[in-house]
């Protein structure tokens, strides 16, 4: 059994067009899409944005599935120049940020219980990097951070939820892989706006428009931000397909 875990349902949407995953089992607030991708068994969530939607959800899933591998998986935002928007980054070392005051960064590392399964350098139809993925507490909006942080972890990407996945699985001796998809290169600056459009981890329709209603050109960044995402999230649900067929051996 391999758990792919994702922040929202737009990472998930993709991957359940590619998945014969129909059954869905409803575990306290979370509702897992029960099936196989590629032939292999699969449990899928849209778990919410930020780490402690992420520590919870990762427990919930070892708790009911006792799965062989979790697969944290979702968007990220580029932090090193090589590294651009479609592209998939691995995770070989998850890090999570513990302070940046505008000057100094520090992060530490989350030791995996079992080493990451290993792929190909080259795949064909996608561009792969395998380096380090960090974790932070907000979204990393302005092209000058990303760029800073990038510098000083060396990560190839960063997202909100990676760290605490991988320490809980580290916590219960489970196989983990993290696994991102590029929707904004280092040098992009994002609207200011988007930290503010999740509470407790759900994304809220309503701080949008009232967003878009006090600055009407918001609805262009979020329009690109939408085409990128839907192209990312077709990348990485094809991806994903490609992957669990290499993370575990064939069903008997």
């Amino acid at each position: 059994m391999i758990a792919i875990l994702v922040a929202v349902k737009q990472e998930l949407k993709p991957i359940l067009r590619l998945a014969d995953a129909r059954h869905i089992i409803r575990q306290e607030h979370l509702d897992f899409y029960e099936g196989t991708l590629a032939g292999q068994p699969v449990a899928l969530l849209a778990l919410g944005v930020g780490k402690e939607c992420a520590r919870i959800a990762a427990e919930m899933t070892i708790k009911c599935y006792r799965p062989d591998l979790i697969i944290s998986t979702g968007f990220g935002g580029a932090l090193q120049d090589h590294v651009n928007v479609g592209d998939i980054a691995i995770g070989a070392e998850v890090l999570e940020l513990t302070s940046d005051d505008g000057q100094d960064v520090r992060w530490r590392s989350i030791p995996p219980a079992k080493q990451p399964p290993a792929f190909p350098a080259n795949i064909d139809g996608f561009r792969l990097h395998t380096g380090k993925i960090l974790t932070t507490d907000d979204l990393i909006v302005k092209a000058k951070r990303k760029a800073r942080i990038g510098q000083a972890t060396g990560a190839l990407t960063v997202d909100m939820e990676t760290s605490a996945v991988a320490a809980v699985a580290a916590a219960h001796d489970t196989g983990f892989l993290a696994v991102r998809c590029i929707t904004d290169n280092s040098h992009d600056n994002l609207p200011r706006e988007f930290n503010d459009f999740f509470v407790l981890g759900q994304l809220q329709p309503s701080r949008i428009l009232t967003s878009i209603a006090r600055r009407p050109r918001l609805v262009l960044d979020l329009a690109r931000m939408g085409y990128r995402a839907r192209r990312a999230g077709n990348t990485l649900a094809k991806f994903l397909a490609h992957a669990v067929t290499q993370c575990q051996p064939p069903t008997h």
